[in-house]
């Protein structure tokens, strides 16, 4: 039965990680919604796009935004950081889940394991928020203004590229959906039916993450790779004694049995 309670928790957020980082627009949508200074002329494939005098743009004198297939692209969060926000939102997941561990669990191993993480994640998020830029209080980014000397057929930088508002709002709603569900999973069990639910859920959820920072070690922003080789390592630890653990309360109950 507790073997059940494991694969069940594993399969429970299997389908609830959130976004995966390739979400993130590629190089060549990264030129769609870049945004230029009012009064220049933009180019899309080498075609100028004019303001028309009375435009709400010329009328305004907001930033222009491009558009794809005749839909206007909300402005949203720099590729950096949507990337940033997602993974502060999984590690409050994983802290609020850990001391949820601490209040229910019967096991000191388990404490402590749960102990660690939420000093681990707790630490990586102060460190991430270093990298989650300044929104202005018109909502822009100042960090993903796009120079006036780059061009748009050009290489984009994660600086000035834009993930769209209502992706980033699904995301951050699914790792809220993720976390809700997980506790309602977990608030099922008691003693060792939780002490091996809990177990199972961290190994998918810290699985999930881990791969994710090693796609953003690889492929991400260059600033933020040498954080996600960081994190990954701490991440990995917290993993291996998840599965370490779980297979030794899996062994004693054998034993007993």
């Amino acid at each position: 039965m507790t073997k059940l309670r494991f694969t069940a928790a594993a399969l429970t957020i299997a389908a609830f990680s959130g976004f995966s980082v390739s979400t993130a627009q590629s190089p060549t949508n990264r030129a769609v919604g870049q945004q230029l200074p009012a009064g220049q002329p933009s180019t899309l494939s080498g075609q100028a796009i004019q303001q028309q005098p009375g435009s709400p743009t010329a009328q305004t004198g907001q930033h222009p935004t491009y558009q794809a297939s005749g839909q206007s692209q909300q402005e949203g969060l720099t590729v950096k950081e949507a990337i940033v926000q997602k993974l502060i939102k999984a590690n409050e997941a994983e802290i609020e889940l850990a001391k949820l561990a601490q209040q229910k669990s019967d096991n000191e191993e388990l404490k402590q394991l749960a102990s660690t993480i939420i000093k681990d994640h707790q630490q990586l998020n102060q460190t991430m928020q270093q990298h989650a830029g300044n929104r202005s209080s018109s909502g822009h980014s100042e960090s993903g203004l796009t120079n006036q000397n780059q061009k748009v057929s050009g290489a984009s930088h994660s600086q000035s590229a834009t993930v769209p508002e209502e992706l980033c709002k699904i995301a951050e709603q699914a790792c809220e959906n993720a976390l809700k569900m997980n506790k309602e999973m977990l608030g099922n069990y008691e003693g060792q039916d939780f002490n091996m639910a809990f177990l199972g859920q961290q190994c998918v959820a810290h699985t999930m993450m881990l791969a994710e920072l090693n796609a953003i070690e690889s492929n991400g922003p260059k600033e933020l790779q040498q954080l996600a080789s960081e994190a990954a390592n701490k991440v990995e630890s917290h993993l291996d004694q998840a599965k370490k653990l779980a297979k030794k309360l899996e062994d004693d109950r054998k034993s007993r049995s």
